[in-house]
């Protein structure tokens, strides 16, 4: 499993799917994601209650997505799956309103003034493109509101891609996480992590604080340099800069503490 599965939720970006009843919401996740994770029918009003499901998306990254009943739906039992997708907007980053080519209804615009009432950003998913029929009007109004929009075959896989690159460009700023080293070094630095390999790592990957380590090393135009601690000696003897920084594992000075010591001194 990877490692950014295990991204705690409250870290994740967190994708909710709205629309009415058999607009493809839940074809659009499997097309996603990839996977089948969310139960098709040609049936309208499949999903109930709302479905959250932790994964990594690339090139997205760690999410929550959320499959939520259609809002149009009908009966006591309707209004309480309405009043639940609507309590969705509150868990909600960013939100996907999946509609077709005939255009807003009632519903739609409902769940639209919900999401700028809560300036939550949104993405107009037109679904169904290979059905072609394309209502021109329809993506004039778009156009005017200044709306952004995907056109998509959610069956056909047609438009994902793009559907991502939006997410990502839309998604509240405060996902792009901050640096962990940037008051520390500087572009063109070298930095080198000295990473113990013992039997609770997982076989053939680095655990995901070395993985966010390296990328942030790199986010800041540093040059990272990595080795385990048995070949720390060796490594800052062969390089010709001095590094800015060493970082190591705890578990690196507890075992050989006074030599590792006297290595760093030696900086």
């Amino acid at each position: 499993m990877s490692e950014l599965n295990k991204t705690p939720n409250a870290n994740r970006l967190h994708i909710a799917i709205f629309g009415k009843r058999n607009m493809g919401k839940s074809t659009l996740i499997n097309a996603i994601t990839n996977q089948n994770l969310a139960i098709v029918s040609d049936y309208a009003g499949t999903t109930t209650d709302p479905v959250y499901k932790a994964m990594e998306i690339l090139p997205i990254g760690p999410v929550v997505l959320i499959d939520t009943a259609g809002f149009d739906d009908e009966g006591d039992l309707g209004e309480l799956r309405i009043q639940k997708t609507l309590e969705v907007i509150k868990k909600t980053d960013i939100a996907l309103l999946v509609v077709d080519s005939k255009g807003f209804t009632f519903f739609d615009v409902n769940i639209i003034n919900k999401l700028k009432e809560t300036n939550t950003p949104f993405i107009i998913v037109l679904n169904k493109s290979d059905l072609g029929g394309s209502n021109f009007e329809f993506l004039d109004e778009l156009k005017s509101e200044n709306y952004i929009f995907a056109q998509i075959s959610a069956k056909e896989k047609l438009g994902i891609d793009e559907l991502k690159n939006l997410i990502i460009k839309h998604s509240p700023k405060s996902f792009e996480q901050p640096s962990i080293l940037g008051e520390l070094i500087n572009p063109g630095d070298h930095v080198v992590l000295v990473t113990p390999i013992d039997t609770g790592m997982p076989k053939g990957r680095l655990i995901l604080p070395q993985v966010q380590m390296i990328r942030d090393i790199l986010d800041n135009d540093a040059i990272v340099h990595q080795c385990k601690e048995k070949e720390l000696r060796y490594l800052l003897d062969s390089l010709k800069v001095k590094p800015k920084l060493v970082i190591t594992d705890s578990q690196v000075f507890s075992s050989r503490s006074e030599e590792h010591t006297s290595e760093l001194q030696s900086l």
